[in-house]
C-alpha cells in the first residue's frame, strides 16, 4: 500500500488551499441556511427599515406642522394689520408683504375685504407647498400646509361715559390744562365724522357736585324746593343700581355758597352748585365739535365726588335713560342716528365704556341743613317797588309772638342807627315787605354773608343766641363723609362691571386713598392707569385705541 500511494496524482499546495477554503465558506453557508437562529437578523433588518420610513414620516409631519403654525401665524398678524381702519394701503399688499418678510412669499394666497361705514373685515387663505424628504420613500413627493384667517375693526354702537375731575386741586401744577389736551386727543380718536352716530359721547364733568345743566335737567325730574341750579343727591342705596329713571323724582341739592362772605350781593357768587352750562352733562354726542368745545371751557374748583360722577356717567350707560335720550333726540338736542340708545346690555353690536379719572381723594359732601334747605325764611324782601335789586330793603323776623303783634324784625339797613330804631314790630316797608323762601335767601347770599348781614348784631344785641348765629353763618351740613364716598363708588362700580360695562379708571398724579379708589374701580389691572403729567395723554390715548379695538373673529 505504501508503494502504490507513491503512484496518485500530487495536488500542489496553493490549489490544497483554495480548496480547503471553498469548502469552508460551503459549510458556513449550508449551516446558516439550516440553522434558524440566523432567521431573527431578517426581521431586525426589515424592523430597521420599517422604522426608519415611519421615523422620517414623524420628521416631516412635524416640519409639515411647523410651517402650517408659521404661516398661520403670520396671515394672523397680516390680516390684523390690513384689517385697521387707519391702514390706507391696500389689504392685498399689506398680507403679501407679511409673508415676503417671513420668506414665505412663495405662498398661495387670497385675500378678500368687506368694508363698510363703520368697519373693516379682511380675510386671506394662503397655501404653501414644500418637498418632502423621508416621505418621497414611500412615493409623497411634496407637502403643503394652509392657513385661514379673518380680523375686523369695527366701530359699532360704542357708548362712551367720559367722567372727568374738575375739582380745586386740578388748578395746580398744569393739571386741568393737561385733562383738556389728553380729553380732547381722546375725542378726537374715537370720534370719527364719517361715522356720525355710530360712537357717541357722554361728558360728565365732577367736583362736588354733577352739574345736569339747564338742557339735561329738563329730561329728568328734580324736586321742586327751587329751580336755580341743577344737581342731585341720592340715598345710599342708589349705588347699588346703574339706572337713573327720568320718571322718577329725585332729590335736589340746595342751591347755596358757603364761601362768600359779601353782604351786598345780589346773587351768591361762588354756588356750590353751578347756575348755568359751566361743567355741565353733555349726553351721547357725537359731534367732534361741541365735545372738543365743552372739555375747553372746564376749570378746576370745589371739592371731590367721585361716586356722583361715576353713577351718572354708568345711568348714561343703562337702557333707563332711553326715554330721556330719545325725547332730547325729538327736541334736537342729539342727532337722530342716537335713537334707541342706551343699547340692552345683552345686544350683540353694543360696546359700553366708562372712563373715569380724578387727581384726588373722595372728600365730605354737604347740602344745606333740613332748617334751611326748603319752606319759608324769616327774612322779608321790600324792593322798593322797581327792578334795582341794590336797593332792596330786608328784615329779619327775630322774635315771632305768635298772635300778636308784639313781633320784633331786625331792620338791616337801620343798623347804624339807634338801638331802638334797629327792632320793630313790623318789617321794613309794612305791608309791602313779602316773606322771602329759604331758596331765594341762598340764592342770593353765601351762608356766612346770611349769617353776618342777619344774625351778627342781633346776637351781639342778645336777641339771638350764639348757636342761632354760628347755625345760620355754617347754614350746611355734611351729608356723605369721604369713606361712605368710596364704598357708594366701589357699589357703583362693581354695578357696571357685573353689566360689562368696561370700567378704565386714570389716578392722575392722586394720593393714595385715590389711586386705590381707581384701581378697584378699573374693570382689571390692566384697566387702571397711574399717571403723572404729561403721561394723562399716553393714558387717555391708549383707552381711545384699546376702544378702536381690533378682533379676530375667526
Amino acid at each position: 500500500m505504501i508503494g502504490s500511494s507513491n503512484l496518485l496524482p500530487k495536488v500542489p499546495v496553493g490549489k490544497r488551499k483554495k480548496s480547503k477554503l471553498r469548502s469552508s465558506v460551503a459549510t458556513t453557508l449550508t449551516r446558516f441556511s439550516q440553522e434558524t437562529d440566523g432567521n431573527m437578523s431578517f426581521l431586525a433588518i426589515a424592523g430597521s427599515v420599517m422604522m426608519m420610513v415611519f421615523g422620517g414620516v414623524g420628521i416631516d409631519m412635524i416640519h409639515a406642522e411647523l410651517e402650517r403654525t408659521r404661516l398661520q401665524n403670520t396671515l394672523d398678524r397680516a390680516v390684523l394689520s390690513a384689517a385697521d381702519l387707519e391702514q390706507r394701503l391696500d389689504p392685498e399688499l399689506v398680507v403679501q408683504d407679511f409673508l415676503t418678510k417671513m420668506n414665505m412669499d412663495g405662498a398661495s394666497t387670497s385675500v378678500s375685504v368687506s368694508t363698510g361705514l363703520n368697519y373693516k373685515t379682511v380675510t386671506a387663505e394662503s397655501q404653501s407647498i414644500f418637498p418632502a424628504n423621508f416621505l418621497q420613500m414611500i412615493g409623497i413627493d411634496q407637502l403643503q400646509a394652509t392657513a385661514a384667517s379673518q380680523a375686523e375693526e369695527r366701530i359699532s354702537n360704542i357708548e362712551i361715559s367720559l367722567i372727568l375731575d374738575i375739582s380745586g386741586s386740578m388748578g395746580a401744577n398744569q393739571k386741568i390744562e393737561n385733562l383738556r389736551t389728553a380729553a380732547t386727543e381722546f375725542v378726537e380718536t374715537v370720534i370719527d365724522e364719517d361715522d356720525t352716530g355710530l360712537t357717541t359721547i357722554s361728558i360728565i364733568p365732577y367736583n362736588a357736585t354733577v352739574n345736569l345743566g339747564p338742557v339735561v335737567s329738563e329730561y329728568y325730574t328734580l324736586s321742586d324746593e327751587h329751580d336755580v341750579s341743577d344737581c342731585a343727591i341720592f340715598p345710599d342705596e342708589d349705588f347699588y343700581s346703574r339706572g337713573i329713571s327720568p320718571s322718577e323724582t329725585l332729590q335736589r341739592l340746595s342751591h347755596f355758597d358757603p364761601y362768600s362772605l359779601d353782604v351786598n350781593t345780589t346773587e351768591t357768587p361762588y354756588s356750590w352748585c353751578p347756575v348755568d352750562e359751566y361743567g355741565s352733562i353733555i349726553a351721547h354726542s357725537a359731534d367732534e365739535d361741541e365735545l372738543v368745545a365743552h372739555i375747553a371751557s372746564l376749570g378746576a374748583g370745589g371739592n371731590t365726588a367721585i361716586d356722583l360722577g361715576m353713577k351718572w356717567g354708568v345711568a348714561l350707560l343703562d337702557p333707563s335713560a332711553r326715554p330721556a335720550i330719545n325725547a332730547m333726540i325729538s327736541d334736537g338736542h342729539i342727532i337722530a342716528e342716537a335713537a334707541g340708545r342706551p343699547a340692552a346690555y345683552d345686544s350683540p353690536d353694543a360696546l359700553k365704556i366708562a372712563v373715569v379719572m380724578t387727581d384726588g381723594m373722595n372728600t365730605t359732601q354737604y347740602d344745606l341743613a333740613p332748617e334751611y334747605a326748603s319752606g319759608m325764611s324769616n327774612i322779608w324782601i321790600d324792593d322798593q317797588g322797581d327792578n334795582d335789586p341794590t336797593n332792596d330793603r330786608f328784615s329779619h323776623l327775630v322774635n315771632d309772638v305768635s298772635g300778636t303783634s308784639n313781633d320784633v324784625y331786625y331792620w338791616d339797613h337801620e343798623r347804624n342807627n339807634a338801638l331802638s330804631m334797629r327792632y320793630q314790630n313790623e318789617p321794613d316797608d309794612g305791608s309791602d315787605a313779602v316773606q322771602m323762601s329759604n331758596a331765594e335767601v341762598f340764592a342770593r347770599w353765601g351762608t356766612r354773608a346770611f349769617g353776618q348781614k342777619f344774625f351778627r348784631t342781633p346776637y351781639y344785641d342778645g336777641y339771638v343766641s350764639y348757636n342761632e348765629y354760628y347755625n345760620a353763618y355754617y347754614a350746611y351740613e355734611p351729608i356723605v363723609t369721604g369713606n361712605e364716598a368710596d364704598e357708594r363708588l366701589s357699589n357703583i362700580c362693581a354695578q357696571a362691571r357685573d353689566a360689562d360695562i368696561t370700567v378704565f379708571a386714570i389716578g392722575f398724579e392722586a394720593p393714595d386713598e385715590g389711586q386705590e379708589a381707581m384701581r378697584d374701580c378699573a374693570s382689571s389691572p390692566a384697566h387702571y392707569f397711574p399717571v403723572e403729567g404729561l403721561e394723562i395723554s399716553d393714558a387717555f390715548n391708549s383707552i381711545a385705541r384699546t376702544i378702536n379695538q381690533l378682533r379676530l373673529t375667526q
